[in-house]
């Protein structure tokens, strides 16, 4: 009975802290952008419009160990467009974060140190960023909520704040939304 629950044990340690942990790249971007396949839609993604298209993220887990949900909007925006064959040389995410979900723009090691559990949004954020979504952050909310701009991951790019990354790439053509 004791090597039962040793094994058991190992094997609750030894899972991945998130459904989506064990996964990376292109795959974790489809996990966690899964969403119903709909057949032949009848307003249907044009194959060469330029689709630009930004989020606001703003709400962070309630549990450090949870991931933010938001993040797993552009993943399913990825997921819609391909369904449609949309090449992706036409698709270009970004996502602002600001908020309560600030935080899980820290490097595993930082979050640890806030959190005390590991950052459950870094393999996510990684694959989002190597699929080409820009990952930007309010300086403000930095200041704010006291994020140090030298914790963040690397590829996070900081703006004066949230209206004004709004507002660039408003001008560059991005239509911004909320989850």
């Amino acid at each position: 009975m004791t090597h039962i629950r040793i094994a058991l044990v190992a094997l609750v340690l030894a899972a991945p802290a998130s459904p989506l942990a064990a996964q990376t790249g292109e795959a974790l971007i489809k996990k966690a952008g899964a969403a119903p396949a709909v057949a032949s839609p009848t307003f249907a993604a044009p194959k060469t419009l330029d689709y630009k298209v930004a989020w606001d993220i703003t709400v962070g887990p309630k549990d450090p160990g949870d991931a933010v949900e938001g993040y797993k909007v552009p993943a399913n925006f990825f997921t819609m467009t391909d369904a449609e064959r949309v090449p992706r040389k036409f698709v270009h995410l970004a996502i602002i974060v600001h908020g309560t979900a600030t935080q899980s723009l820290l490097t595993n090691e930082a979050y640890k140190a806030a959190t005390g559990k590991d950052n459950p949004n870094v393999a996510l954020l990684t694959a989002l960023h190597d699929a080409g979504v820009q990952v930007i952050v309010c300086g403000v909310a930095l200041i704010n909520r006291k994020v140090p701009r030298d914790k963040l991951l690397p590829f996070v790019k900081v703006s004066s704040s949230a209206t004004m990354a709004r507002a660039i790439l408003h001008a560059q053509g991005y239509g911004t939304f909320v989850p």
